[in-house]
């Protein structure tokens, strides 16, 4: 398993409060998403989506080369729980999204919405969105579009004022309940609690695949390369800075901001493949 590129940008550009990481072991490779925390709950001087990161990187450094996808769940699920107050409502607690490769099994674990890439995948397959996010995001542009129709915002001044996130928050503010249970809105998150097995992705690498892309939802879109993901997410970027359209969120890019998200990108390739 080599390192063909690897990149952790944060979105203030400030390594120190990033909570997006890339762990690579012999064994395994993860790209770890901390979660944002709208519950305002500080772990010392860091966020709780950078609590979370940090238990789950930690546990991944761990994992012996044979563990099943579930047993790794578990280990992460656990170390985190370890750091944190038991009696934490589920809103409020810090939470992670992961994608795993092993390479003893050849298979990618798949915990919430850090996406996967390989040549021939579509990308709905490895790019899962969260249906709970996807409504918070029409929402807050309903919102949006309603307050510049109505003469009460410029759009230009989306990223002082934002009436539509602000909106969101009845949604989000919330949407911790639904994480780690089944229904039309559960979603799957490393966040201490026990995860239903079928919220587990577990999915085989065809034996002729020899690269993979394991990157965090900072990225829209997936690329063959770093640069090529980059580009579109520049070009994005450029065409949609609120998030309103083609990158449709809770938030857009905020004041000090060089993106909307962390992002975090690995390419690895499978020798003699």
């Amino acid at each position: 398993m080599e390192i063909v590129e690897q990149f952790v940008q944060g979105k203030y550009g400030d390594p120190e409060v990033c909570e997006d990481a890339i762990i690579v072991t012999a064994e395994h490779a993860a790209v770890i998403d901390g979660a944002t925390d709208v519950s305002g709950r500080r772990y010392g001087d860091m966020t709780g989506g950078w609590w979370a990161m940090v238990a789950c990187r930690d546990a991944v450094r761990r994992l012996p080369r044979d563990v099943d996808a579930h047993t790794a769940v578990a280990a992460m699920t656990a170390e985190l729980a370890a750091r944190i107050d038991s009696e934490l409502i589920a809103s409020e607690r810090p939470s992670a999204a992961v994608t795993v490769y092993s390479r003893a099994r050849r298979e990618i674990w798949q915990v919430g919405d850090a996406g996967f890439a390989y040549r021939g995948l579509c990308a709905s397959v490895g790019q899962p969105r969260k249906l709970v996010d996807e409504v918070a995001a029409s929402f807050r542009a309903a919102v949006l579009a309603a307050e510049a129709a109505a003469g009460t915002i410029s759009m230009d001044r989306v990223a002082e004022v934002d009436p539509g996130r602000l909106a969101a928050r009845a949604l989000t503010g919330r949407q911790g309940a639904l994480r780690n249970s089944i229904g039309p809105y559960g979603y799957a998150a490393i966040d201490g609690r026990p995860i239903p097995p079928s919220l587990v992705v577990v999915h085989p690498v065809p034996d002729d695949i020899d690269e993979l892309v394991i990157a965090s939802d900072g990225y829209p879109v997936i690329g063959e390369t770093l640069a090529e993901s980059e580009s579109k997410l520049a070009l994005l970027l450029e065409k949609d800075p609120w998030c309103v359209a083609e990158l449709a969120g809770t938030k857009g890019v905020l004041p000090g901001q060089g993106s909307f998200d962390d992002r975090a990108y690995l390419r690895i390739r499978f020798p003699g493949r």
